[in-house]
């Protein structure tokens, strides 16, 4: 057997799995364009992979090399397609980003979500495709002989050409382990921007100010995850989640047209809550509002019900960090782990009774919404059980449209007995609730989730309420549209105006409550404009 034949069984058994997970994807989903991209890609990839056993005299380090690398094209093979199942759409930069940022827990959930009996057969033929091929290296490479230095030129040329082809027509994209190296880069200097959170409990503002207030001051932001204003029934779906709001009613301010600047946490919280924005997203490194409470003398607390350490430390942690007291109550690494947000309320009660100052900036992370949906909700929540309107229609899609929509009842009722509790206090005090981003629920698409590789409108739009008590009303007069349309990247500026903190880093016409407030393009997905992407889509 010539080396050219070795090379070509070789290929072979990478051969094999491409055509399994190819026909995977044609069964479940059709043909499209992007499928021919990807198989093309993944053909010259792992002639790439096979070349270098040429440089490798020694037969057991050859024999190591070639399971080695053909295991993990399985795995590349084999993820890229499950991700293209469930999503229908390959892989990016961006939900590998994500991906790095998730916990155990997150990640054992999001397998429980969405695996099926499909990917399940697919996985054991997979398996078994793949033990039958390592089986037969050793035998294969057995015929293999040692080639002339003018042979390895030849391949050390051929594997350049290869890899500057597939730069340079783009197909790169679709590499695994390039975007798979891209986006840990990536992540590792957006971590490195807000290194100093921890340390630098102040920020860097200049010419911070606020009127001296007498009073006692409690002031909550609670962040919501993963919500869709579409689910809310404050916002007029045909459900009623949100009964506990609805008593509420005559006290909230309900904004009709707030976006989230991305579709998953990372991203969307270290705009929101810092001075990052779509026109310089570098500026979350430069302050949060975090920093500017404290540097203006409030007692700063984060009461998170979500896990504070993804593989690196969490940059949405990061941030929290700069806070004078930190809670967090998802901390075990068992995916047995369902901590419900009520849990949140004894720790809002402690920090709600001391004393010490009586200024006080509280944020609340909830889980909200979060898949896996039937995990974010109590028993006696469980009140959706009926077959609701979708889109997409089968009784599994009708099961996650229910234990979203009671997990909407719980977060509902969350929220309320948050604002109940700020209220009884009878101080200056406000409540802003919103979510990070909102969540797919076989509208647009056939998926529960969020993605911003398929985004959808739903995956932007988030509910958005405001709570005043008397007091703070009576000192604090705020312009109130809530048809104005408006993008969280720019809600440090909103809550600095809310808390009446000046400074130089602070821009009124970014606020939604202000009457400066001038109207900005809501630019999503790098480039399209967000009132003009949903109308022409």
């Amino acid at each position: 057997m010539t080396n050219f034949k070795v090379t070509k069984s070789i290929f072979y058994q990478f051969l094999i799995l491409m055509l399994v997970a190819v026909v995977f994807e044609l069964i479940n989903k059709g043909f499209v364009s992007s499928t021919l991209y990807n198989t093309i890609e993944n053909t010259l990839f792992s002639m790439v992979l096979i070349s270098p056993i040429y440089f490798i005299y020694n037969r057991k380090i050859q024999l190591l090399y070639s399971v080695l690398i053909y295991l993990l094209f399985a795995f590349f093979i084999y993820f890229e397609a499950v991700y293209f199942y469930l999503f229908e759409t390959y892989l990016s930069a961006s939900s590998i980003f994500v991906a790095l940022d998730s916990n155990n827990t997150e990640a054992l959930e999001f397998f429980k979500f969405y695996v099926d009996y499909k990917v399940i057969i697919f996985s054991i033929l997979m398996l078994i495709v793949s033990v039958v091929s390592v089986l037969k290296f050793k035998s294969i490479l057995s015929h293999f002989q040692k080639v002339s230095n003018g042979t390895l030129v030849q391949i050390s040329i051929y594997i350049l050409t290869v890899l500057m082809f597939l730069k340079f027509s783009t197909l790169i994209v679709y590499n695994f382990p390039y975007l798979m190296l891209k986006s840990t880069l990536e992540y590792s200097i957006e971590s490195s921007k807000l290194g100093s959170y921890q340390t630098n409990k102040l920020g860097d503002f200049t010419n911070v100010s606020r009127p001296i207030q007498q009073d006692d001051e409690v002031y909550v932001l609670i962040l919501g995850e993963s919500t869709t204003r579409s689910h809310f029934g404050l916002y007029d779906y045909y459900r009623s989640t949100t009964p506990y709001l609805e008593l509420l009613k005559e006290d909230l301010e309900r904004y009709n047209d707030v976006i989230s600047p991305h579709v998953y946490s990372i991203a969307s919280l270290t705009k929101i809550l810092t001075l990052g924005n779509y026109e310089d997203p570098n500026q979350i490194s430069n302050g949060s509002i975090i920093q500017l409470a404290n540097t203006a003398n409030f007692e700063t607390s984060w009461l998170s019900n979500q896990r504070p350490i993804g593989p690196y430390e969490s940059l949405i942690t990061k941030i929290s960090l700069s806070s004078n007291k930190l809670k967090f109550l998802a901390t075990t690494v068992a995916y047995h782990n369902n901590v419900l947000d009520q849990d949140l309320l004894p720790e809002l009660d402690s920090v709600l009774s001391d004393n010490e100052n009586s200024k006080k900036f509280i944020v609340i992370h909830l889980m909200g919404t979060h898949l896996n949906y039937v995990n974010r909700f109590t028993d006696s929540f469980n009140q959706f059980t009926d077959e609701p309107q979708a889109n997409f229609k089968s009784v599994e899609n009708f099961q996650k449209i229910n234990n979203y929509d009671n997990a909407v009842l719980y977060t509902d009722y969350i929220v309320s007995e948050i604002i109940k509790r700020i209220k009884s206090l009878n101080t200056k005090s406000f409540v802003v609730y919103l979510s990070d981003h909102g969540e797919e629920l076989f509208k647009d698409y056939n998926m529960a989730g969020h993605n911003e590789d398929i985004a959808t409108k739903d995956m932007f739009d988030v509910p958005f309420l405001l709570w005043q008590s008397d007091k703070y009303k009576a000192q604090k007069k705020l312009t109130i549209d809530v048809d104005r349309p408006y993008m969280l990247d720019d809600l440090f500026h909103s809550l600095a105006d809310l808390l009446a903190i000046s400074a130089q880093e602070v821009d009124l016409s970014r606020s939604l409550f202000n009457q400066n407030f001038k109207n900005r393009k809501r630019i999503i997905l790098k480039s399209s404009d967000y009132d003009v992407y949903f109308n022409s889509n």
